[in-house]
């Protein structure tokens, strides 16, 4: 009977501890970044955005995201997907892991337009830079009329990669 306690023990302690490092593997992003202007699709469309900063602190139930663009800043709290409830009151969004790169959504609202934010942040092997592909789709319920055939990406839909440096 002790033996299959000890047994019983013996598995359970190394069923967390394997859960500790399938947590460990997941790359921490938490730090502050600046926007490497002349590799970012951002950079390159329309007027120029001037310096973007991002700092981001990431902890296991939640990853926050404050964005400080020509003096605007924007904070999102992002929580794990399916895990607890957002709040009414403050930006928020979800994240999931994909292996080594950590995806967030978020819903807002641009001139009283929904528009859904996914941003995919994977880290070099260094972790000094980050690269985010962005896919920004307004949910505004119709189609173009013109054909859509060989286009990159519907008419609603926006695709792009920034690329952030690790502030020192």
């Amino acid at each position: 009977m002790k033996a299959m306690k000890l047994l019983v023990w013996t598995l359970c302690i190394a069923g967390l501890s394997s859960l500790g490092v399938s947590a460990q593997r997941s790359p921490d992003f938490s730090g502050t970044w600046t926007m490497d202007l002349s590799r970012s699709e951002a950079a390159a469309h329309g007027e120029p955005i001037g310096p973007v900063t991002v700092v981001i602190r990431q902890a296991p139930a939640e990853v926050r995201i404050e964005t400080t663009q020509n003096g605007n800043v924007n904070a999102v709290r992002y929580v794990p997907e399916g895990g607890s409830p957002l709040v009414a009151d403050q930006p928020t969004g979800t994240f999931r892991w994909e292996g080594p790169q950590l995806i967030t959504n978020l819903i807002a609202h641009v001139n009283q337009q929904a528009v859904t934010v996914m941003e995919t942040r994977r880290l070099n092997a260094a972790g000094t830079e980050m690269t985010v592909a962005v896919t920004l789709v307004v949910q505004h319920g119709y189609q173009s009329g013109a054909s859509n055939l060989g286009a990159k990406n519907p008419p609603n839909m926006s695709t792009g990669t920034n690329v952030f440096l690790k502030a020192r």
